[in-house]
């Protein structure tokens, strides 16, 4: 098992202007937005050098952090079965593949962060 890289993901109730803002002032690049049906931004990667962050329009999670880290690994379903020998008081779902193109798993930490477990990459949209 192998963890080849984490990725931050950061909710916005506004993903637009908030993209927008890290292209113009902090100079992010490489922007690739996935949009609802009204236009706006559900979802989008924004580079930070050969950083991706993920970016959701979805404002604050149920856990009322607005943070949740993409961990990328190699083997997403070893990386399963090591957390549910590990923490075994946590709820954790087995690993899906999701229609935009990883597999994952995410659970939350005892402090409230959401922690993804991806192997594979996001697929953009046509």
């Amino acid at each position: 098992m192998e963890i080849n890289d984490l990725s931050p993901y950061l909710t916005y109730d506004d993903a637009d202007a908030a993209l927008d803002w890290m292209e113009r002032v902090l100079g992010f690049t490489g922007t690739v937005r996935w949009p609802d049906e009204s236009g706006r931004t559900y979802e989008a990667d924004i580079c930070a050098g050969r950083t991706k962050v993920g970016v959701s329009g979805g404002g604050s999670h149920d856990t009322g952090t607005k943070a949740l880290f993409i961990v990328h690994v190699d083997d997403v379903d070893a990386h399963y079965d090591r957390i549910r020998a590990a923490a075994v008081d946590i709820h954790v779902d087995p690993p899906q593949d999701q229609p935009y193109g990883p597999r994952t798993f995410t659970i939350i930490d005892p402090w409230g962060y959401q922690w993804n477990f991806w192997q594979g990459e996001a697929t953009a949209p046509q």
